[in-house]
């Protein structure tokens, strides 16, 4: 189509000038044909006249596209030609997918409702994905959380996403805030809910004990509806545009630290761009409203392992050593972000640093001191020379039970073990102890070890704050609960069976049950 200033030249030459369609052509260098139209219309049109429908091989089937849609709106343009294939049409996908990108229903447009919080009232958790980074086989995860106050913001990055690792970072983000909200929102993830039908949630149990603990309400937010924690969706697009780009780590503990400093000196001092206020400063409003926290939970993840016979035992894709006479034994592992320890019963047998990397052996050269002496050919009778090397009283120990019954195997074998774990000092002492009782036998060793250790230290007594309920100073007086007795015994007796008659009848007769 021409342009407007073009047609409205035209009508001028042609009706004013009286100039002919070719000069007029020639003059503005426009097609003689495009002249002739203007002239007839005698008018300047603005807009272009609708085209006459193309028809294509795909005509016949544009009724039968939008049914196939109709029933399936996710069904692709592949699955849509192989049903037009066995219908007759004989053309390519090109034109059949610009046509169902056409036809086929965009998403629905949702309103939503501003949600507002009063302060201290909730929390906005959740993780943001950020790939292997250092190149270890473990993806980091960087664990948000947002007061939805103040826009509060605190950020930790672990290679973990198991509920211990969950529970530590909440944690540590308590711990920044200064208290706890009254409720926490989460997604969906596995350590949050155990179990979903429809708007039946079920939370972990442990999950709940630590809710529990510090006293806030968790909530799953509905599945696919990620409006709903919608501040901490903007906390994790904020710390991956302000925070992540042009940015390199040596290790975990660096990337902290940098996301430390970013949390302290930009994200919580910046201008939210919604409240258009300090978050570092309207924080100030928001904590005396925060649940008080309690002492730090337990967040260590603890598992039972048996020692294999090379000396170590296996956690989260690595293998740590412990002493090799531990060998067969059952230990309890307790780790945490930074060590590895192992227990056997209540002592500590074993403690490295924990290994993010996969396959890797943490090994401490002292727990194989020893082990080549016990191989055949080495040297003979080593487990007595083991024994008599505590000290006397474990040579007098060892003519004891060899004058006995028991048997000398699993005595020795115990021996060292318990001098493994305490020390040979405390088992040389034990056995002093025992043998001046004349009692001998090693489970009589490991109970009185365990005694030796220091008693858990008792929980200091309850404070009553009702004064009905405080107990009165001093002996009480018993001579009050004589008096007691002693005018029960005075009491009236009660009226005979035949005085109370009368007035049973007396009553039943105003009862109207009898005439």
């Amino acid at each position: 189509m021409l342009p407007a200033a073009t047609q409205a030249e035209i009508l001028r030459l042609a009706y004013a000038e009286h100039w002919s369609l070719s000069k007029i052509a020639r003059h503005l260098a426009v097609q003689r044909a495009s002249v002739r139209k203007v002239v007839r219309r005698r008018s300047v049109a603005l807009t272009r006249a609708p085209a006459r429908p193309r028809t294509t091989v795909l005509t016949p089937f544009h009724a039968r596209v939008p049914a196939l849609l109709g029933r399936d709106p996710t069904r692709s343009a592949v699955t849509i030609l192989q049903a037009l294939r066995a219908e007759g049409y004989q053309g390519g996908i090109s034109a059949l997918r610009a046509l169902v990108r056409r036809l086929r229903p965009g998403p629905a447009h949702e309103a939503f409702m501003p949600l507002t919080f009063a302060a201290g009232e909730v929390a906005q958790i959740d993780w943001g994905e950020f790939g292997d980074v250092f190149g270890i086989g473990r993806q980091v995860h960087a664990f948000v959380l947002v007061l939805a106050y103040s826009r509060l913001l605190t950020v930790l990055f672990t290679f973990s996403q198991t509920l211990e690792a969950f529970l530590r970072c909440h944690e540590a983000a308590w711990t920044f805030v200064g208290g706890c909200t009254r409720e926490a929102w989460y997604d969906s993830a596995p350590t949050v809910v155990a179990e979903r039908q429809g708007k039946l949630v079920r939370f972990p149990p442990r999950f709940l004990a630590y809710a529990g603990h510090h006293g806030f309400r968790p909530v799953a937010c509905a599945v696919g509806a990620p409006q709903a924690k919608g501040r901490v969706e903007d906390a994790i697009k904020y710390l991956r545009t302000n925070f992540w780009p042009g940015r390199t780590f040596r290790d975990l503990a660096d990337l902290n630290a940098q996301a430390q400093a970013w949390r302290d000196g930009i994200a919580n001092q910046r201008e939210h761009r919604v409240t258009r206020k300090i978050p570092s400063l309207l924080v100030a409003e928001e904590q005396p409203r925060l649940l008080p926290l309690h002492e730090p939970y337990d967040t260590d993840e603890v598992r039972s392992v048996l020692v294999r016979p090379t000396c170590q035992v296996p956690f989260d894709g690595n293998r740590y050593s412990v002493p090799w006479r531990l060998v067969g034994k059952p230990l309890t592992l307790r780790a945490d972000a930074e060590t590895v320890t192992c227990w056997y019963d209540t002592h500590p047998v074993a403690r490295h640093p924990r290994c993010w990397e996969r396959g890797q052996d943490v090994a401490n050269p002292a727990h194989t001191e020893g082990l080549l002496a016990t191989k055949p050919g080495a040297r003979a009778q080593w487990q007595v020379q083991a024994v008599e090397q505590l000290g006397p009283a474990a040579r007098q120990y060892l003519d004891v039970i060899r004058a006995g019954t028991r048997s000398l195997h699993a005595e020795l074998d115990h021996l060292l073990l318990l001098a493994t774990v305490y020390g040979s000092v405390q088992v040389e002492a034990a056995l002093a102890a025992l043998l001046a009782q004349a009692i001998v036998g090693s489970d009589h060793v490991a109970q009185w070890l365990k005694l030796q250790q220091a008693a858990p230290v008792a929980p200091p007594p309850l404070a009553l704050t009702d004064p009905r309920l405080q107990v009165p100073a001093g002996r009480p007086d018993l001579q009050r609960y004589d008096v007691l007795l002693l005018d029960a015994d005075r009491a009236p007796d009660p009226p005979a069976a035949a005085d109370a008659a009368p007035q049973r009848a007396e009553e039943t007769d105003h009862g109207g049950t009898h005439p």
